[in-house]
């Protein structure tokens, strides 16, 4: 197994780090604080900017022709960006005060997929719903726990509801979005942590965010090996996105979120984000069609 050694990023803690990506037309990575409605913005010289958008903000996905984010939120979606802060909600997914949005991704035809989950968190409440441009949410999983990870390759997606512990594999129709549980692609030991957010780099192999596993880890998900670990020195890793000029770059978000005082004190590097080159590239994030 290979390992990697990041670089620290940013010690700006957040309590809960999460939805990393690259935004290629600002040069920019982003990532956001769940819990402390903060998303940040850094460009390749470092300027480092920090907006407080009043609400929960799960995760970013750069808008075609936009120039702009789609943001997830408590309840719903909106656009961002710098110059105008938080749109008005473009679709509501769920307004119940104890659920809120978790991870999205877009898939190739530009589709925004995005789970909810409840908090605190409670098996089989949350939803992964699809989003069609200006069409209404479609339901697409029910009776999931903590939504996360999402990537494609071909004609499969690959998905983890955490608290499974394992990567699922569906079957996946780019014209019409369609999916269908195939079978379990990775089954990850209770000792490595839990499959959190995910992005896939150029050889098809997954690099996963492993909650309470103190890493990134590169699987095989045709033969469910393991093949390396970004060591980072925080336990709850949260999630991973592939970007830089030449897409090799790694843009790594932590949490301390449920962390005692005598833990921070073990690992006080907790919720900053890290950052790693590597010797693969990753795939470019697809952008949301509007």
């Amino acid at each position: 197994m290979k390992l990697y050694q990041p670089e620290l990023l940013s010690q700006l803690t957040s309590e809960l780090g999460e939805g990393p990506c690259w935004w290629p037309e600002r040069k920019s990575w982003c990532w956001v604080d769940i819990l402390g409605h903060i998303i940040y913005i850094r460009d390749e010289n470092g300027h480092q900017q920090a907006f407080d958008v009043g609400t929960y903000v799960t995760t970013l996905v750069p808008v075609a022709g936009q120039n702009a984010l789609v943001a997830g939120l408590k309840d719903g979606i909106a656009f961002f960006s710098p110059e105008q802060g938080l749109g008005k909600l473009l679709t509501i997914l769920d307004e119940r005060d104890n659920m809120r949005c978790n991870d999205g991704k877009c898939d190739p035809a530009g589709r925004l997929w995005i789970g909810t989950m409840q908090m605190p968190a409670e098996e089989g409440t949350g939803t992964l719903y699809c989003i069609t441009g200006k069409a209404a949410p479609v339901v697409k999983l029910e009776g999931v726990t903590i939504s996360n990870g999402l990537v494609w390759k071909g004609d499969k997606m690959y998905y983890n509801d955490t608290d499974t512990g394992t990567v699922q594999e569906f079957s996946y129709d780019e014209a019409t979005g369609a999916i269908a549980f195939t079978r379990v692609a990775i089954r990850i030991p209770v000792a490595l942590g839990h499959p959190d957010g995910m992005a896939m780099d150029n050889n098809g192999m997954l690099w996963i965010a492993q909650w309470g596993g103190s890493g990134v880890y590169c699987w095989n998900p045709e033969t469910g090996e393991l093949l390396g670990k970004v060591e980072v020195p925080a336990p709850h890793v949260s999630s991973c996105a592939f970007g830089g000029a030449d897409m090799d770059e790694m843009l790594i978000t932590t949490a301390r979120e449920h962390m005692t005082e005598d833990q921070i004190k073990e690992y006080p590097l907790s919720g900053s984000v890290f950052h790693v080159r590597l010797p693969v590239k990753g795939l470019p994030a697809n952008y949301f069609k509007y």
